[in-house]
């Protein structure tokens, strides 16, 4: 019977250097101002997951600070023209 905690592993580690060989391209042709924020997103997505996955609970509180999050970042990508 496989370990699947090591296939989890391996899979969580390939999913991360996926999304950081695409963060080094989208710097080496984007706005470091642009871009340094979408990581933020990050926090929405595993917040999102959470919820989905795990059943987590979200507060009110931690709503209000996505929300924030997501207005953040669309407010500096519309700065940018």
């Amino acid at each position: 019977m496989p370990d699947y905690n090591l296939i989890y592993l391996f899979a969580g580690f390939t999913i991360y250097a996926s999304g950081s060989f695409a963060m080094l391209l989208a710097y080496r042709n984007g706005e470091l101002s642009v871009l340094q924020p979408l990581i933020s997103t990050s926090y929405v997505f595993s917040a999102i997951l959470g919820i989905i996955f795990l059943h987590e609970k979200m507060s009110s509180i931690n709503l209000i600070g996505l929300i924030l999050i997501i207005a953040g970042v669309i407010v500096i990508g519309r700065g940018r023209r």
